[in-house]
């Protein structure tokens, strides 16, 4: 009996652990220009390896990895308003930017996640952390960023960039 009893209880207690693999679970939502608003839903980790890929071809300045991973309609917006729309405007941008400030990027962190557009049609996101080190006027300087990517097909659709410098702690 005490078999049993032992048995079913790790018949139990493993069963009350499992998720079904079907339900997704509800992180956030957003709200549409109406006002409704839709669940965002957590996703797999395999989003986020697209963008780590992209930002590792931004690392190793691999233009023509970049420009393979843009969707079609890429656009992007950066820190200090700027706007690119287009690979090939991306790769314009990028080239001169890597020439001035040398950008190398550590991600920190990266959250997936699955919810509707405003028409409607379900994509994926990527919001991810990152240290990102410039030489600006030949100093080394560190900012932090968190960048809000949208992917469909394996393939970034857009992203905004949102940037912030650390000061130091007073001395007084």
């Amino acid at each position: 009996m005490k078999k049993l009893l032992i048995l079913l209880s790790i018949f139990m207690i493993s069963t009350s652990c499992e998720t079904p693999e079907s339900s997704s679970q509800v992180i956030g939502y957003s709200v549409a220009t109406d006002g409704e608003r839709t669940d965002i839903l957590a996703v797999s980790e395999d989003i986020g390896s697209v963008w780590a890929t992209y930002i590792d071809a931004h690392n190793s300045r691999d233009l023509e990895s970049i420009r393979a991973l843009n969707a079609v309609d890429f656009s992007s917006f950066g820190p200090a308003g700027e706007v690119v729309e287009g690979t090939d405007a991306h790769i314009e941008f990028l080239t001169e930017w890597f020439d001035m400030n040398n950008p190398k990027w550590t991600i920190l962190w990266s959250i997936s996640n699955r919810g509707e557009n405003s028409e409607g049609e379900t994509d994926e996101y990527v919001t991810a952390g990152h240290q990102v080190t410039l030489s600006v006027d030949g100093n080394d300087i560190t900012v932090y960023q968190v960048i809000d990517a949208t992917i469909s097909d394996g393939k970034i659709v857009s992203f905004n960039v949102f940037q912030q410098e650390r000061g130091q702690p007073s001395s007084e």
